[in-house]
């Protein structure tokens, strides 16, 4: 498994849906899932503070499991078919199914380690310029956007079918 770090959601105006984008931790690959405007908007706001008197399902979720002593300890993408992701999240010795999106909107939350199959790096990993390692600077991230924005969730799924959470 390989170490992933949150850069951003952004909606791509191709496929003019949400796009949400891993990093390697260590290395130079991008990891784009399309998820739901709801997902996205989930993920989004765990970068911020969340309100005391109504806080979301997945602010809910971290408050329930601290309640019972457990821990998130980490999320991992383990599969990616037909464009839909397969992710558990582990709970101690504990694991379970979890959308990819709501299991990145509790990582954030509780800094949970992101996880991702290195064979699923293999198959959707995307360099910042295509062909090019990736580094830090202004222009290649733009480099990189543009090229998001050609993107459509087919070009990930060989079989042409409908990418999902």
């Amino acid at each position: 498994m390989i170490p992933m770090i949150f850069s951003e959601v952004r909606v791509t105006s191709v496929a003019d849906t949400p796009v949400l984008l891993l990093r390697e931790a260590q290395g130079e690959r991008y990891v784009p899932i399309w998820i739901s405007a709801a997902g996205a908007n989930a993920i989004l706001s765990a970068l911020e503070d969340p309100p005391d008197e109504h806080p979301s399902s997945h602010d809910l979720i971290v408050h329930l499991v601290a309640a019972l002593d457990g821990v998130v300890e980490e999320v991992s993408i383990t599969d990616v078919c037909e464009g839909i992701f397969t992710a558990h999240m582990r709970v101690g010795q504990t694991t379970v199914p979890c959308r990819v999106s709501d299991g990145i909107a509790v990582a954030l939350r509780c800094a949970a380690t992101i996880l991702v199959a290195e064979s699923v790096l293999d198959r959707v990993g995307a360099f910042l310029c295509p062909g090019e390692p990736a580094s830090e600077s202004d222009d290649q991230m733009e480099q990189f956007r543009a090229f998001l924005d050609t993107l459509r969730p087919e070009d990930f799924d060989p079989d042409g079918g409908e990418p999902e959470e």
